[in-house]
């Protein structure tokens, strides 16, 4: 092991690979499942969801108060006590807040001129109750580096997702098709938890121990709901101003940049939280440098990749009446790009207890991009995306410079590690470009995918061979099992 490199332990290891394994086999179901279903539907039904969606979101980022997430980094001979206050008091949120949700519904469906909204909002509002079923397990897996057991969950709630969806919508439920599979895909997501992870509450609480979950939760929780809002604000002004039709071909062109670049960083942040949590104060650096590396080296090829291909990808998955998304998903790739660099300066903020400072950054980000959005929504889908991507690069900037003075890392070292990722994603880029502008979309994306891989490997193995052995050795089970415990 390199003398600078902090040992995360092979159960870390492990842990990544199964986290991997999830978002691989998730995030390839509900690629098939969403292109079905744009073959199915019509760019209306997904902006009718995208709508309702927004609301759910903003107040799942409360619906435990995040009190689960703080079972992280408790101690371990107090964790099970804890999981008892937990589990109660989430799903009386959970009932709760599907209440709220439910009765904001007829309010929503007015505001928007959208009718459906009001029963679409209710049936979402059970969503609440049935994930607050199983968020402790799912905390408790996290807690134990047991990402196993989450894996089998998540893919279950993907294929059941899928398959209820496409039934439905088969049958002709429209957008409520999208929303009755999404409930199907929680409850089983819950009842896996219960089956894979050994706990079983005893519902009762214990006030001295809310206490402390809140503080840390309630710090938490602001900062979710700080990014919800952000994530979700354009969707908000498109549907209001351009309409459900014109948001649901920006959720599409949204939907690959978030599966394949936003959500690969969050695995590794999901990961990184509890093992950043456990590495001694002065060994953080080192962590912090290496899981930026590595989080540009993934993140910079796909973003590029997803923008020279965003054509014949949207027209192959999703048919032609989806043109209209093709130059979103381009410029959300950049946001997503700029989002994932806040990954591992997120993760060093919560693991080290000061999830305050992701709320000093974010709120003016989201006051500044609420600005954007009301001056340039007007000039329609692509406007709104690019004001998400400029609000994101300023942010992933000022996040990045504030844990690197906190750690004590300076800008160099942080720079040095993108010219070798950036100078061979440009070239891949350009030859998936030229694919894209010569060949039909399928044929495109069958030689465009392997070839830009290709030339991306192959530069980054001449300009920086030490990351790509590195990685090669990470991908090695036995190895890393090996190494990690030396």
């Amino acid at each position: 092991m390199a003398a600078d490199e902090p040992s995360i332990g092979a159960r870390t290891v492990r842990g990544m690979y199964w986290a991997y394994g999830s978002f691989v086999a998730g995030r390839s179901l509900t690629l098939v499942s969403t292109a079905v279903l744009a073959h199915l539907l019509n760019p209306r039904d997904f902006g009718l969801v995208a709508l309702a969606l927004v609301f759910t979101a903003l107040l799942e980022t409360v619906a435990d108060l995040g009190i689960a997430q703080a079972l992280v980094i408790t101690r371990e001979e107090e964790v099970l006590e804890r999981a008892d206050t937990v589990f109660v008091v989430s799903v009386a949120l959970g009932a709760l807040l599907s209440a709220v949700i439910a009765a904001l519904g007829p309010a929503m469906a007015a505001f928007f001129s959208q009718p459906e909204l009001a029963w679409l909002m209710g049936l979402l509002g059970l969503n609440f109750v049935l994930r607050a079923l199983g968020i402790t397990h799912y905390a408790l897996a996290e807690k134990r580096l047991d990402f196993r057991a989450r894996t089998q969950a998540e893919v279950l709630d993907v294929l059941v997702r899928g398959v209820v969806s496409i039934a439905l919508a088969v049958a002709g439920l429209g957008a409520a098709s999208i929303v009755l599979g999404y409930l199907a895909g929680t409850a089983v997501l819950s009842a896996t938890l219960w089956v894979v992870v050994p706990w079983r509450p005893r519902l009762r609480a214990r006030r001295d121990h809310l206490r402390g979950l809140v503080r840390f939760g309630v710090a938490y929780s602001a900062v979710d709901i700080l990014a919800a809002v952000s994530a979700n604000v354009d969707d908000l002004f498109i549907g209001r101003v351009l309409g459900p039709a014109a948001l649901g071909l920006y959720s599409i062109g949204f939907r690959l940049p978030d599966l394949v670049v936003i959500n690969l960083s969050l695995v590794a942040g999901r990961v990184l939280f509890p093992a950043f949590a456990a590495v001694a104060r002065e060994r953080l650096p080192a962590a912090f440098i290496i899981a930026f590396r590595y989080t540009m080296l993934f993140a910079i090829p796909l973003a590029v990749g997803l923008a020279a291909l965003a054509e014949p990808v949207i027209l192959a998955l999703f048919g032609e009446r989806w043109q209209g998304s093709v130059d979103v998903m381009r410029v959300l790739a950049l946001e997503a790009l700029l989002l994932t660099m806040n990954i591992p300066a997120g993760t060093i903020y919560k693991s080290t207890g000061r999830p305050h400072v992701l709320l000093l950054i974010g709120v003016p980000r989201l006051l500044v991009l609420v600005v954007a959005l009301a001056l340039f929504v007007d000039d329609g889908i692509v406007a709104a995306a690019a004001c998400q991507a400029a609000s994101a690069g300023v942010m992933a900037v000022v996040a990045t410079a504030l844990a690197g003075r906190l750690l004590g890392v300076g800008w160099r070292s942080l720079l040095a590690e993108l010219p070798a990722p950036l100078l061979a994603a440009a070239v891949a880029g350009a030859v998936m470009a030229v694919l894209a502008w010569s060949l039909p979309p399928w044929p495109a994306l069958l030689t465009g995918i392997p070839a830009g891989a290709c030339v991306y490997v192959g530069l980054l193995w001449l300009v920086r061979r030490d990351a790509v052995v590195e990685i090669r050795r990470r991908l090695r089970p036995a190895r890393a099992h090996h190494l990690a415990k030396s």
